[in-house]
């Protein structure tokens, strides 16, 4: 008895000791939260914002090694209006993250299991900076490249900005299933996962004065309604009866010397 139990045991030993070893950090489970928290600014032309997100090691229970050698390669790639969609390149005045140009590398150092490390880009535009028009307003599309090793094995993944638009088309098709990639393409194309893309604003802001102006005559409708309904009612209100009696002359008075200025002129 005591050997069948000794078997049993180091049989389920081996069984979860293959289960663990076949863990890969490349599976899209942990691939998909690699990036996280992304925080994106909605920025006037010729001001700056805060760009941020953190990079993941995704799962301490799985994945129990570090992340070693972490590096995260930020770019901005594309300007997009309801109208028009063009490359970075042919913007004049884009976007940039500080002196980096629209491109910035980040060294992460090494992430441990379960760690995450904390990412914050400042965002600076021109007030020349494309910015699309007030009700079609602009984004700028953020790719990212994430490299590093893990258990002595390096690991590349990209997000859709690195992919043209048939190569895209491919990595959905082929066998796989519904909203999954073509790992053996990926492997062609030099990566092992996906990460997601992002993107940020630069708007002017709507004017306000639409906004008074309509409050305004909102308000000023009201007192006339609540004027009408006064004089409509006499001796309910006597006091603003009169106030009223009043206003209503000196307009009719500023009405009529206003016709005679008109007149004379003519």
């Amino acid at each position: 008895m005591k050997m069948i139990q000794a078997v049993t045991l180091a049989v389920a030993l081996l069984l979860s000791s293959q289960l663990v070893m076949a863990q890969s950090i490349d599976e899209p489970r942990f691939v998909n939260r690699m990036l996280g928290d992304i925080s994106t600014p909605a920025i006037t032309p010729g001001e700056e914002g805060i760009f941020s997100l953190t990079v993941n090691n995704p799962d301490p229970v799985n994945i129990t090694g570090a992340m070693e050698n972490v590096s995260l390669l930020v770019s901005i790639y594309q300007y997009s209006t309801l109208e028009e969609s063009v490359p970075i390149s042919e913007i004049s005045s884009p976007p940039v993250f500080g002196e980096s140009g629209t491109e910035v590398a980040v060294d992460c150092g090494d992430i441990p299991a379960g760690g995450n490390y904390p990412v914050s880009l400042t965002v600076q535009t021109e007030k020349s900076t494309p910015h699309g028009a007030y009700f079609s307003q602009s984004s700028y599309f953020v790719m990212f490249r994430l490299t590093f090793a893990y258990q002595s094995v390096n690991y590349t993944m990209a997000s859709r900005g690195h992919f043209t638009d048939e190569q895209w088309e491919l990595l959905q098709s082929g066998d796989t299933g519904a909203g999954e990639i073509n790992q053996t393409y990926l492997e062609e194309l030099g990566f092992d996962g996906i990460i997601p893309d992002s993107a940020f604003s630069v708007r002017k802001n709507i004017p306000l004065w639409p906004a008074y102006f309509l409050i305004a005559f909102t308000v000023l409708s009201g007192i006339m309604a609540f004027a009408s309904h006064v004089l409509d009612h006499p001796g309910t209100y006597p006091r603003l009866e009169k106030r009223f009696l009043r206003l209503h002359g000196r307009v009719h008075f500023w009405r009529k010397g206003l016709s005679r200025k008109g007149k004379q002129e003519k």
